[in-house]
């Protein structure tokens, strides 16, 4: 708990799927039934979550193993719930890739149910959070499922569009209780498919007309908040835009509370307060095509949170501005709880989003190129995906983005209306908070706030230390006709000047789940106090008389409660605690990887210019140790190998050092290995090694930076990278580690994974297509065949890896592997668009038309929306000279990608090709709009206007081509031509031999000079 995100993503094995979000939360729950709430805690994959036991003295014991409930799948949230209504607390945890139900065996441990939840189709997207309540009045808890598309890298092409409103998200999911841990998908039959098309990250159940039904309330990402009604006979009504709970924004987190103790629960959902947003979403040049409308709806993402007040008749009114509570800044969990002991329910709101080691934050580039790109309606945008692309490698690489920024804290001023008061507090923290737990750890009356951190510190337990509080009491319930839990039960509390509600629940805020005692503060009252407890079943319970400053434990239907006075405050929760420095991430680090990765080949010069060549060493374990002469460290990481080459070798293992100086560096390290007399091969790498050592090295990371000096990759006998060195390195201990390397799946993991836990769905696995992809954006072909071949021999039936394979040799443009591996795609996956549309590019190639119409034609009964399909065909049918049909087919194709320089510029040359000139001449232009360097554009947008007779504007255009594209020889010759046709002969001349000072071989120019002479 004490490291944070970026040091484990610093030191773990990318494949193990450690991620930067930090989005896992805290549960509060008493597994062991000893009256006191112990605590699970969510962690990243390949870290296990943590169950610690509340020893009743302030203090915990980590019970994980013993309890068995050490995930290390990726988890967002979870719950303790008894399910079964047994008197035993399940603990219902929610992992990315699906919920797992650890049934309570009474005795300390818990058991892996693996048949507990039967969806109605395989859930898409990534679960991020649950929340639980008996929505059909069966005695059952029921769970709600939000899930959410994250980026996943660079193959993704899925993105949230419009940004101010999208509804291309994967549905949430109810799950029905059968009773005996089974769980039946409900989603439809209940009514909640309506609408069921966001990127939700958080829900909660409340009352919103206060008649004992639970209702639902959804905060979503990149949209509108969303809230079903209850109808009472197991069915919901969508109800958001009577509700007037639509308000777009990037909802993160839904809690209901009575905030002015009206008796009508109120909701609160987080959005982003955001300074950058505001500015540039209010400039004139900020998506000016768009009405002002869809402007307004972009603006509102950076306005803050939401606090929408009860009305009392269904109805809420959004007073979060008025009430003083809309600035969050980019805020994540928020709930309310009276930490004054007042009678008046205050706000507590986490922040900050990603604080990283580059402080320069890219706040702002996320408003100008990913929010400012967003299409106005659900139509792709390629600078919009590429927009999303750049900013989620950023923050993957250092960048920080609405860094740094405190939690707030709220006070309620009774009069409907909030003063901000997180520094006098103490709980104005400046790490990215993700989520808080509430729970009385120490029966002293008092709330203790369990905070959740991305960063390091994890975990903070913030205990009230308040010398002035009033009165409080908490209330402890047990159902027998309702649920056990009680979950959805209202207690309402009377003194002589307030009236409070607070309901159970179980599921709020962002990945948190509160203590299931409901606490009330009290102020000072001088009367008799009366509870009253409505329960999920109907049946309502009036106390009078009851204790102030007690816990009250209250049975369904029982006339008699049991009253405990509060404990008093442990001797170690009255003195503050260490403060937590920010954490130094390390530079020297060691990591086994969990899936080995094929060592890119290389031939390179050693010393004395003989060329060396990696494969030549497979048969012995390698160390290769990257170097230069600009760290001081690695000469003397080079003469301590070199003290230990005989070890080495005498345990067949190689040493290749490789220096990757710039050029001008390069007799240096020749010098100093020279000086050191070093003995193994000392090889100089070519630009394209270092780059492509650098990818890999990037890649094996969550974190991503640039190959740290110096980093050694430690080769197995088979050339496989199986573990990495960043920094510094003991020869000694190298020598172990290739004695004791793993040889299979489980050894790997074991020397991975620094903490025991148990991955419960699917495997630890490489996205070698991330790579692949990689590689190929950067022109290293061979290497990116290398990385996707990896792909279909570890998995033969790998459409996407053929797929890839097949595109990647289009791109080399060798037709016939391109078709052998589009085919293989093909027949592993005959639904697969993709394929069918670049085995139809390689048809169009070779001349095949009729058979690349039938394949594009193929793609498009598959994905009729496919633009790429649709470019590609209409080029078909233009080079048939088939305008109808190309018009057509790249029509329909900018319909869907308005900005697509290719589709713009084929409809121009369809006008040009019938001689529609005005027509050719604005898709150029606009083709060149989205891509100015496009010498092709260029070049015929000056032919048309020649042949428009716009004799000036054809000579800007060919000027411009060359200063754009000075490689492409037919805007000179093109120029040249226009010069001379208006007997401009020496200004024609002087074209052309400026074409031959940069092409001194080029024929065409060699001739028309000789004409003009």
């Amino acid at each position: 708990m004490l490291h944070g995100a970026d040091y484990w993503r610093t030191i773990l094995d990318g494949a193990c799927g450690i991620d930067l979000y930090g989005n896992n939360g805290v549960a509060a729950g008493d597994y062991d039934n000893d009256g006191f709430d112990d605590l699970y805690i969510c962690q990243p994959a390949g870290l296990p979550n943590r169950l610690y036991r509340n020893r009743g003295d302030g203090t915990f014991e980590d019970v994980t193993e013993k309890a068995g409930v050490g995930a290390l799948d990726n988890t967002a949230c979870a719950l303790f719930a008894d399910f079964d209504n047994r008197g035993l607390q399940d603990l219902l945890v929610v992992c990315g890739s699906g919920p797992l139900l650890f049934q309570n065996q009474g005795n300390g441990t818990f058991s892996l149910k693996r048949d507990a939840f039967k969806f109605a189709s395989p859930p898409q997207g990534t679960f991020t959070h649950a929340a639980i309540a008996d929505y059909d009045g069966d005695g059952r808890l029921d769970i709600y499922f939000c899930t959410y598309m994250y980026y996943f890298g660079l193959d993704q092409y899925h993105y949230p569009v419009p940004y101010y409103d999208a509804r291309n998200g994967p549905p949430n999911c109810l799950l029905h209780n059968e009773g005996n841990g089974q769980f039946v998908e409900k989603t439809e039959t209940a009514g909640l498919n309506v609408d069921n098309n966001r990127y939700s990250f958080a829900c909660a159940w409340g009352e919103s007309r206060s008649n004992g039904l639970p209702d639902l309330c959804i905060a979503n990402d990149f949209g509108s908040s969303q809230i079903y009604r209850n109808n009472g006979n197991g069915i919901f009504t969508v109800a958001s835009k009577e509700s007037h709970i639509e308000d777009v924004g990037a909802g993160m987190s839904a809690c209901w509370s009575d905030f002015n103790n009206d008796g009508q629960q109120d909701i609160y959902i987080t959005s982003m307060w955001e300074a950058s947003g505001q500015r540039v979403s209010g400039q004139a040049q900020f998506h000016q095509e768009a009405p002002q409308s869809i402007r307004a709806l972009y603006q509102r993402h950076a306005r803050g949170n939401a606090l929408y007040r009860n009305q009392g008749d269904g109805t809420f009114h959004n007073v979060g501005q008025q009430a003083g509570v809309a600035m969050g800044r980019w805020s994540w969990s928020s709930d309310f709880w009276d930490f004054d002991h007042d009678g008046y329910s205050d706000l507590y709101v986490t922040n900050g989003y990603i604080s990283a080691v580059d402080r320069n934050d890219i706040a702002s580039f996320f408003w100008r190129q990913v929010v400012a790109k967003s299409p106005d309606d659900a139509t792709p945008s390629l600078a919009y995906e590429h927009g999303w692309n750049a900013i989620n490698e950023l923050i993957r690489s250092d960048s920080s983005w609405n860094a740094y920024e405190r939690n707030v804290m709220f006070a309620n001023n009774r009069d409907g209306t909030f003063s901000e008061v997180s520094g006098v507090t103490g709980l104005d923290f400046i790490e990215d908070s993700r989520s808080f737990a509430l729970a009385d750890i120490d029966h002293d009356g008092r709330l203790e706030v369990i905070l959740k951190n991305r960063n390091a510190p994890q975990l903070r337990i913030l205990h009230n230390a308040m010398s002035d509080l009033g009165d409080s009491i908490a209330f402890r319930l047990r159902g027998h006709k309702s649920n056990r839990d009680a979950i959805g039960a209202a207690i309402t509390v009377e003194t002589d000047t307030i009236t409070q509600t607070k309901y159970l629940q179980a599921g709020s805020g962002f990945l948190a789940q509160h203590s299931k005692e409901v606490f009330f503060g009290l102020g000072r009252p001088k009367g008799v106090l009366k509870v009253t407890v409505r329960w999920p079943s109907g049946i309502v319970q009036k106390f009078e008389n009851v204790p102030l400053n007690h816990r009250i434990e209250i049975e369904e239907s029982v006339e008699q409660y049991r009253a405990k006075a509060f404990a008093a405050t442990p001797e170690a929760y009255t003195r503050e605690g260490l403060p937590s420095p920010p954490e130094t991430l390390p530079s020297q680090v060691e990591t086994w990887l969990i899936s080995p990765l094929k060592a890119p080949e290389f031939s390179l010069p050693d010393l004395t210019g003989n060329m060396r060549e990696l494969r030549q060493l497979q048969g012995n374990f390698v160390l290769l140790n990257f170097w230069a002469t600009t760290s001081l460290l690695c000469r003397e990481q080079l003469r301590s190998l070199q003290q230990h080459r005989s070890k080495f070798a005498a345990n067949r293992m190689e040493i290749v050092a490789i220096n990757i100086d710039e050029a001008a560096d390069v007799p240096s390290a020749r010098s100093i290995a020279t000086m050191e007399k070093l003995s193994f091969p000392v090889l100089f790498a070519t630009e394209e090694v270092g780059c492509i050592y650098n990818i890999i090295y990037r890649y094996l990371f969550d974190r991503r930076r640039d190959l740290a000096i110096p980093t050694s990759f430690l080769l197995d006998a088979k050339g496989m990278i199986v573990k990495i060195y960043q920094g510094a390195i003991d020869p000694e201990h190298v020598l172990e580690d290739a004695r004791t390397a793993p040889t299979n799946a489980a050894e790997r993991t074991s020397r991975a994974i620094p903490l025991k836990g148990e991955l419960f769905q699917g495997s630890f696995q490489r996205n070698d297509f991330t790579y692949g992809v990689a590689l190929f954006q950067h022109g290293y072909l061979d290497q990116a065949a290398e990385s996707f071949q990896q792909v279909i021999a570890s998995k033969p039936d790998n459409s996407e890896g053929y797929y890839n394979l097949g595109t990647l040799n289009l791109r080399r443009n060798d037709l016939q592997q391109a078709r052998s591996y589009l085919e293989k795609a093909l027949k592993l996956r005959p639904n697969y668009p993709e394929a069918w549309s670049n085995l139809g590019m390689i048809n169009a190639q070779e001349g095949h038309s009729e058979d690349a119409i039938a394949n594009f034609e193929q793609a498009l009964q598959l994905r009729p929306d496919y633009e790429i399909a649709l470019l590609n065909l209409g080029n078909v049918y233009r080079r048939q000279r088939n305008f109808g049909k190309a018009e057509e087919s790249l029509t329909h194709a900018l319909r869907i990608q308005p900005d697509d320089p290719e589709g713009n510029y084929s409809l121009g040359m369809v006008y040009a090709q019938q001689n529609q000139l005005p027509a050719a001449a604005i898709y150029l232009q606009k083709a060149l709009s989205f891509r100015p360097a496009y010498p092709e554009a260029l070049n015929n947008l000056g032919i048309i206007f020649v042949r428009l007779k716009d004799y000036e504007k054809a000579e800007e255009q060919f000027k411009t081509g060359i200063r754009m594209a000075p490689g492409n020889e037919q805007a000179y010759l093109n120029l040249a031509r226009l010069y001379a046709m208006e007997a401009q002969k020496e200004k024609a001349k002087q074209v052309l031999q400026e074409l031959l000072l940069a092409q001194p071989l080029n024929a065409e120019a060699k001739q028309a000079l000789e004409i003009l002479r």
